[in-house]
């Protein structure tokens, strides 16, 4: 990527009202930005650590994880669902989750994006 979109692609990564996550194929996050780090009540620095099955609720594990496999497989361009995360305070936080594949070179998965953004209702 040249500079310019790189210093784009970092500007708006950084600076968006959605919470953003790099994340791995295996599910831990790579880079996230200050929303979702504020949105999820977690330093960058110990979300980092974690993978995103370790804050979802357990409920909506399964559906995450079927939606995924179905993006991994190529049957789904990218999905989309709402969901609870666990904040670090441990209440629950409806989310709309937007997720899609980058793949290496070689077609390998990459990583994911996931745009993560609060929902106002309770009942998602």
């Amino acid at each position: 990527m040249p500079d310019r979109e790189t210093q784009l692609f970092v500007a708006m990564f950084k600076k968006s009202p959605i919470g953003m996550a790099l994340v791995s194929p295996l599910g831990r996050f790579m880079s996230v930005n200050d929303t979702l780090c504020t949105l999820l009540g977690y330093p960058r620095e110990k979300l980092l650590t974690l993978t995103f099955q370790d804050i979802t609720h357990p409920d909506d594990l399964d559906a995450d994880l079927g939606l995924l496999r179905q993006l991994l497989e190529g049957d789904i361009p990218q999905y989309e669902m709402r969901k609870r995360y666990f904040h670090a305070d441990g209440h629950e936080i409806w989310a709309q989750l937007n997720v899609s594949m980058i793949l290496s070179d070689d077609g390998s998965p990459s990583f994911f994006v996931s745009q993560i953004q609060a929902l106002p209702t309770a009942s998602g």
